[in-house]
């Protein structure tokens, strides 16, 4: 009780003592008990004044919270800092709950991942990875539906070793965007949430599912810009990005970037004559064994039509770079499957290293593209060192 309601109480308390003092008559005491009963409704008009006021103002920082966020997550194109602005924003509207704590469960495999926390024991759960199979198969479905699921012990969820057993409420919250999930949004404390803490926190999982949707939805639109529709391999854009920062990374380390450019020989007529689904397919195939002929950090990618690009960087010599090129032209040298046919495009490869002179991308792939005309002038499959007399294989 605030001050000054004590102070009404006391008052009304002397006026009654002093009047039951000095009157004596009944009615001098029913009006003594009125004004006493007339100052107790009013200190509780007060009191329910004030928790109006103090809900009011709890209402009034949730939405802020939720508006601040908000926006934070319409200029946020990283899934981990949306993570991470979900989980500071839920630990903020939980404050008022105690042993309060947030966390979100990201999907890696078939494994939850704890990607972020915040609150009663953050730093001990962030981090933590459990196998997705060990939930039951029930709750697994009804989060993917979307549904909201309150457990009061991570053993029900399957998770024995998640932490200590507790009795306490755990909301979770799924991270759904129509058929796509993005994990969930768990919460729990020591007691129930309030009900205008869990509208606030639903508020929150759909901000956040919808952002998560938009960083996806924007990523799987420039890797499609980036990447050649038939083979899935890098375009003609992605490759200039890619050996533009090779380049840039070479400057620092002095170490060379190589790039080889590869037609098919014989490709037109396999389209001429089997058509071009049959080339569809050779082309399928040569991608998959490019990438079987490099390392993993390095790019490979399609110009167009038959012709494709793989860049290699990091590299000690010009060995290095035609150690690869030697790889492609075998492997392409071998029959590829079509259907009932066995097919044969040997690969031209032309090798393009860069030094200080180069002086960027392009001038770099019109070396390589200079070099492997001169490999495929020679005809069948083969390779040329851009700058070398001969290197035939």
């Amino acid at each position: 009780m605030s001050r000054a309601k004590i102070v009404i109480v006391a008052a009304g308390l002397v006026l009654a003592a002093t009047w039951s003092l000095y009157e004596h008559t009944l009615i001098d005491l029913i009006q003594a008990v009125g004004i006493l009963a007339l100052l107790v409704m009013v200190v509780r008009m007060l009191g329910q004044r004030d928790a109006d006021l103090r809900a009011l103002r709890r209402g009034m920082a949730r939405e802020q919270v939720l508006s601040e966020v908000g926006t934070a997550l319409i200029h946020t194109t990283d899934p981990a800092e949306v993570r991470r602005l979900a989980v500071a924003a839920a630990g903020t509207l939980l404050a008022e709950c105690p042993g309060a704590r947030a966390t979100v469960f990201g999907i890696e495999g078939d494994t939850f991942m704890i990607a972020e926390a915040a609150g009663a024991h953050a730093d001990a759960m962030r981090g933590r990875a459990v196998p997705a199979s060990v939930a039951p198969a029930e709750l697994i479905n009804r989060l993917l539906a979307g549904e909201v699921v309150v457990v009061h012990n991570p053993a029900e969820l399957g998770y024995t070793d998640v932490e200590p057993a507790a009795d306490r409420p755990y909301t979770l919250l799924p991270l759904t965007n129509g058929d796509r999930f993005f994990g969930v949004l768990s919460v729990s404390a020591e007691d129930e949430l309030p009900a205008e803490v869990f509208q606030a926190l639903q508020a929150l999982r759909t901000q956040v599912a919808l952002a998560l949707a938009s960083v996806a939805l924007t990523a799987e639109l420039t890797d499609r810009a980036l990447r050649d529709p038939l083979t899935g391999l890098g375009n003609r854009a992605m490759l200039r990005e890619r050996l533009g920062d090779a380049l840039a990374r070479s400057r620092r380390t002095g170490r060379p970037v190589g790039v080889l450019l590869l037609d098919l020989n014989g490709f037109k007529q396999v389209n001429d004559v089997h058509g071009h689904n049959v080339g569809d397919q050779l082309l399928q195939t040569v991608a998959e064994r490019l990438h079987e002929c490099v390392r993993d950090e390095d790019t490979v990618g399609r110009l167009g039509g038959d012709e494709f690009v793989v860049i290699t960087e990091d590299l000690a010599s010009a060995r290095d770079a035609l150690a690869v090129a030697e790889r492609i032209v075998q492997r392409l040298d071998e029959p590829i499957a079509a259907g009932a046919r066995k097919l044969r495009t040997p690969a031209s490869v032309g090798v393009a290293l860069s030094h200080a002179e180069v002086t960027g991308p392009d001038e770099l792939l019109r070396m390589a593209d200079t070099a492997m005309y001169e490999a495929k002038r020679r005809g069948g499959g083969g390779l040329q060192l851009h700058g070398a007399l001969s290197s035939a294989v």
